[in-house]
């Protein structure tokens, strides 16, 4: 399987592209961080450069069945993973990589994710934050709808439980959320595994 990020219509690596407002010649005001208020879509997101379809190859009968996006830092930071970081000391057999490639392959599958040890809140609010886990990561963000994810922190499993990171993350995300003017439009408000999750 291989990792990939799609930004503004661009694979990783393949380049730096122009936000897609302004490749499709759509009069928008585009931000450095690319967010504006009243955003109520997941392209208006995409378009102004919010945020960025993840994708990994599926095995040749499968199609993907959720769908997985990134903020730009949470993009900065997978690709450091795919440049091979990897924490101090690694708790799983596999690569940090490996590891986030395998899950983001569940995820997008539709294939069951255990609650608790690979996904759960961060606290019991409406509008909850989430993460996903491997033995080595940690990805904070919050599900836009059932079966849509936004990642936007990923960090190392033993300096998030060491440092306790927790409420930070979770303060973060809701601030983002705040600034692109989303909590009532692109929240799940739901803490059940089945409120975010279809399977």
């Amino acid at each position: 399987m291989e990792l990939r990020v799609i930004e503004r219509n661009t694979i990783l690596g393949s380049g730096t592209a122009r936000p897609a407002c302004q490749r499709r010649g759509i009069s928008r005001t585009c931000t450095e961080s690319g967010c504006r208020p009243g955003m109520s879509t997941i392209e208006d997101l995409v378009v102004a450069g919010a945020i960025s379809r993840i994708e990994v190859e599926l095995n040749g009968r499968e199609q993907a069945q959720r769908l997985l996006y990134g903020t730009p830092g949470f993009i900065e930071w997978l690709r450091t993973l795919v440049a091979g970081a990897e924490p101090a000391s690694r708790l799983g057999q596999a690569t940090a990589a490996e590891q986030v490639d395998e899950l983001f392959h569940l995820f997008l599958s539709g294939a069951p994710l255990i609650h608790n040890r690979q996904f759960r809140y961060i606290r019991a609010e409406e509008n909850a934050v989430w993460e996903l886990k491997t033995p080595d990561t940690r990805i904070f963000g919050w599900f836009m709808k059932r079966d849509c994810f936004v990642c936007v922190f990923g960090d190392w499993t033993d300096k998030v439980k060491d440092h306790d990171l927790y409420r930070g993350y979770r303060i973060s995300i809701r601030r983002l959320r705040r600034q692109l003017n989303i909590d009532n439009t692109l929240c799940v408000r739901g803490v059940e595994p089945g409120d975010v999750l279809s399977v």
